[in-house]
């Protein structure tokens, strides 16, 4: 609990307006959904989406909410009825970074009570993450706490202590009263250190600008999202503000600090170090840039570097030469998008001090994360994998990498590899016809299908990448089958001894948009049940 004098003291630009004494007004609770509201709440309206939160500060008001909190003009909320007279107001420029900030209030700013690593990026996040949580882990286990003493929040879920907690059913990064809680939680709970995965909407809608991040890395940034940001720059510099927050967060005292940058992702390290540049001579300080890459892709300083990679089937080795000598790595995780993610992570930890046998037994013992690259077994003669993948470029890693295991199962060492995917409606429309073209040029036969079409007309989408496999591929080489579940049981009844089958696109997520409603959906389930009635 807080009064909101305090709260008016840590807000930017704040401007009360009301009868009441701020001093003697108590915040109990603090959130943006007129629904959650309590007796005792903070309630901020936010501006910029779907829905102007100002319309509901009536019913915020009718819900016992003791304050609110917007960024238009008493004046004018008075004269439109939006607001009753003499309730206490708070009037900031963004209610967005406002509501963050008095969340982390609220809180006690739990994020200022321990390491926190903030990880960005358009693929590979949240394998990153969990690559940060097992080593974190292992750095941090003991007989009281077997598990580690690390939390973790990702757009799969939030791990506390290894245990999971659930952050919805289909999300990016949580909203700020959710961070703040879990991280609040982590203090609690004891923990040493905290992992943020930090979405380009995440950044962007301000739900991580209260988080004092020490160390912010990114995995590579490519095209994606351009229907929110409007442009690859608008894009760059959302994940951007990643970097801005690391400078803006003061020194913890025996905390290292650092920018961890992938430095063959040329799209984006330029770019990136240019704001860092700029941060430094807005904050008069520097911080360390340490940058990770694979010395044959041309990047000519790297800290942290994989040589002698090598690959198999089921696993992959390097070594590991960073600025305090060489350790080799082994990991179930396979593809060379997975080698920058081990070395995104390895940057990161070993910044923080973790010792390299800890490193190594850590990404040795992360199996794999939910919905990346996920295998689903019953016992039949050809493989079949759950994926995230679903941006072009992902897609084409994916791809590539599953290359290598078609024919594994074959006496002849034949096979094909069978892609179902889709692409999302309301996103970038841009991409579909490139997910087209990736496929039709990589994968021996493309089942279309859907993904997430919101309100648009599925077979329009279909269409769209339909138009981009048939650059590479003939008649005989895809299928548009709407259906999902149909699209991969499809899949799984043409599959011969060899193949390879997978599901892109939903991964981990467990609900899939139809109209403007949430269906619950598992692309896992799917799949065992198309095994599962596979005709012989």
């Amino acid at each position: 609990m807080l009064t909101l004098a305090e709260l008016l003291k840590i807000l930017p630009d704040a401007r009360y307006q009301g009868a009441a004494d701020p001093a003697a007004t108590t915040v109990d609770a603090v959130t943006a959904d007129s629904r959650l509201v309590q007796p005792g709440s903070l309630f901020v309206a936010v501006s910029g989406g779907r829905v102007d939160g100002h319309r509901f500060l009536l019913a915020a008001c009718a819900a016992g909410a003791s304050a609110l909190l917007g960024s238009t003009p008493l004046a004018t909320l008075l004269a439109s009825g939006m607001i009753p007279p003499d309730v206490p107001y708070v009037q900031t420029a963004d209610s967005r970074i406002a509501l963050a900030l008095s969340c982390a209030a609220l809180h006690d700013f739990p994020s200022r009570k321990l390491p926190v690593i903030g990880v960005t990026g358009t693929d590979g996040k949240t394998t990153t993450c969990m690559l940060l949580e097992s080593i974190l882990a292992t750095a941090t286990a003991d007989v009281a706490y077997p598990a580690g003493r690390v939390g973790v929040v990702t757009t799969v879920g939030a791990h506390i202590y290894g245990q999971a907690i659930d952050t919805g059913l289909h999300v990016t990064t949580p909203d700020a009263p959710a961070v703040q809680r879990f991280l609040a939680e982590m203090v609690a709970a004891g923990c040493q250190y905290a992992v943020i995965e930090s979405t380009s909407h995440g950044l962007a809608q301000a739900r991580v600008a209260a988080v004092d991040f020490d160390i912010a890395a990114v995995t590579n940034i490519t095209h994606e999202h351009l229907d929110f940001h409007g442009t690859r720059d608008a894009y760059v510099a959302a994940k951007a503000r990643l970097f801005r927050s690391l400078y803006a967060t003061p020194p913890k005292p025996g905390v290292a600090r650092c920018a961890v940058l992938n430095a063959d992702d040329t799209g984006s390290y330029g770019a990136l170090l240019a704001v860092l540049s700029q941060e430094a001579l807005l904050h008069n300080c520097q911080v360390p840039v340490r940058s990770y890459g694979i010395p044959t892709h041309g990047a000519t300083r790297l800290d942290v570097v994989a040589t002698d990679v090598a690959y198999t089937t089921d696993r992959t080795r390097f070594s590991v030469a960073w600025w305090g000598g060489v350790f080799p790595v082994e990991t179930p995780l396979i593809g060379e998008f997975n080698v920058y993610n081990i070395l995104c992570a390895i940057t990161a930890a070993l910044t923080l001090g973790i010792a390299p046998g800890i490193v190594q037994e850590g990404i040795a013992k992360m199996p794999g994360v939910l919905g990346r690259m996920q295998r689903m077994d019953r016992g039949q003669p050809f493989l079949a994998v759950v994926d995230f993948a679903h941006t072009p470029i992902s897609l084409e890693n994916a791809l590539r990498t599953l290359r290598l295991l078609v024919g594994l199962n074959a006496p002849d060492g034949a096979g094909r590899l069978i892609a179902v995917f889709g692409s999302a409606g309301l996103r970038d429309r841009a991409k579909r016809a490139l997910m087209g073209r990736v496929s039709g040029r990589l994968a021996d036969f493309s089942v279309i299908t859907a993904e997430d079409p919101r309100t648009e007309d599925l077979d329009e989408i279909c269409r769209a990448i339909e138009r981009g496999v048939c650059e590479f591929a003939g008649p005989g080489a895809y299928a548009i089958v709407t259906d999902r579940a149909e699209a991969i049981q499809t899949a799984v009844h043409m599959a011969q001894p060899g193949d390879v089958v997978v599901a892109f696109g939903k991964g981990h997520e467990r609900s899939m948009c139809f109209g403007e409603t949430e269906y619950p959906w598992s692309d896992q389930d799917v799949m065992l049940a198309a095994l599962d009635c596979r005709i012989p």
